[in-house]
């Protein structure tokens, strides 16, 4: 049944132009069974005349499939079909004599507007709608010459005939319509899933509800950089599929990973990831759901190293505090965070040391009670100077002893350039 559908749909056809083309094949191949079976009919009762009218539709119909299918494009070719749908009930009303022995037949020229807004342009139909009236009118002034010159069906077959041709109008018009229906709604449903995995549902929902522009801030939330330590390097004796290949299936992971633990994915660029918790929608708990998640991230990368034979890399860096957040731009927009908080997560990532999670003294300071660190000691941070740092390893067991992660000793210059040792904390 899909495959019918699609007879005339290419690959580069927008949601819309798809359903367009479907509802016009649904339209044709219903035009083309009613034909057939009300041609039958007729002929059942004797009127082979009237048979000939609707069977125009079912012939008219081959070559209009034939030139849909081969080029693929629609066009004009609605247009003399609905025409056929204007003419023909007329024709078929006055050769059985009327609104009354022909059972009011001419109400199928309904069609032709009602389905011209679905496969043309919206300017059109009110021509259709016209076609349709002056059919009525037009019917109406022939109706006591047709009716006189017309023998009458028995009066069972033209009462059979109202209920069929209501029916039938009916049932055609609703099957289109519900596919159009259901099919327009599947596109907005889709439409809807790309905007959300552009922005977050709460902004959507205001920018489509109109409102710019869209900033807030933020007195506190968490904000988390991982990057693939060494990558570049590694991606430039790599083929772009092999390369691409590696990112989806890591950063797929993460994607999960921020899914499980309600965060809000900001962007990738390259193989760098970035997280926020806190915003846009405030939650007392961000920063310890962050760290929950580079802890998971962690095990998330060896245990793709384990089973994928890799040997990939990350450093991972986390900071808290206030920040601005808001939609950026207006083409191509994107949701993002700014700020100082930003900024200087990003430093404790680049900054970082390979599959260590590094994070600021305020993150230790709020969390020291939950989690494990290790004091890597003072590092010179960009715009910052030199900035106390320390290295997250795990959540606290139940006994005092972190759930994850190992204790490594860090070499790292303090401020006055001597080595020192850092210690776990």
């Amino acid at each position: 049944m899909r495959a019918v559908l699609e007879i005339g749909c290419l690959p580069t056809d927008s949601d819309q132009e798809r359903v367009t083309k479907e509802v016009f094949v649904i339209i044709a191949f219903g035009a083309t069974a009613a034909g057939i079976v009300w041609a039958a009919m007729y002929l059942a009762l004797a009127k082979p005349w009237s048979a000939l009218v609707p069977l125009c539709i079912s012939v008219a119909t081959v070559p209009t499939i034939a030139r849909f299918v081969a080029t693929k494009r629609l066009g004009l070719l609605p247009v003399p079909f609905l025409g056929l749908g204007i003419l023909l009930p007329l024709l078929l009303q006055l050769s059985l004599g009327g609104y009354l022995y022909g059972s009011a037949v001419v109400m199928w020229a309904f069609m032709a507007p009602l389905f011209s807004l679905l496969v043309r342009p919206a300017r059109e139909t009110w021509v259709w709608l016209a076609a349709f009236f002056g059919d009525l009118v037009l019917a109406a002034l022939l109706d006591s010459t047709a009716m006189n010159s017309a023998k009458p069906l028995p009066t069972a077959a033209i009462l059979i005939l109202f209920a069929l041709n209501i029916a039938g109008i009916g049932s055609l018009t609703f099957g289109a319509l519900s596919y159009f229906r259901m099919q327009r709604d599947a596109a907005e449903r889709r439409s809807e899933e790309l905007l959300l995995n552009v922005l977050p549902e709460p902004i959507a929902a205001r920018l489509k509800r109109g409102q710019e522009p869209i900033a807030d801030h933020y007195d506190d939330i968490s904000v988390l950089f991982a990057d693939l330590a060494g990558f570049t390097v590694r991606s430039a004796h790599e083929t772009p599929a092999a390369t691409v290949a590696v990112l989806n299936e890591v950063f797929s992971v993460f994607d999960d990973l921020v899914r499980r633990y309600g965060l809000e994915k900001i962007r990738t660029i390259g193989d760098s990831y970035m997280v926020a918790a806190g915003a846009p929608v405030a939650r007392p708990d961000h920063l310890s759901a962050i760290c929950e998640m580079a802890l998971d991230l962690q095990r998330a990368v060896e245990r793709l190293n384990r089973d994928k034979d890799w040997d990939l890399s990350f450093r991972v860096g986390i900071n808290c505090g206030p920040a601005v957040a808001g939609i950026v731009g207006r083409q191509k927009f994107h949701y993002d965070v700014w700020g100082d908080t930003v900024n200087l997560a990003s430093r404790m990532e680049s900054h970082g040391l390979p599959d260590r999670i590094q994070v600021t003294e305020a993150v230790y300071e709020r969390l020291k009670s939950e989690f494990v660190f290790e004091r890597r000691g003072f590092i010179e941070v960009k715009g910052k100077g030199s900035t106390l740092t320390y290295l997250l390893l795990g959540r606290l067991g139940e006994t005092g002893e972190p759930l994850a992660g190992r204790s490594v000793s860090v070499q790292t210059p303090a401020p006055s350039g001597s080595p020192h040792q850092s210690q776990a904390t």
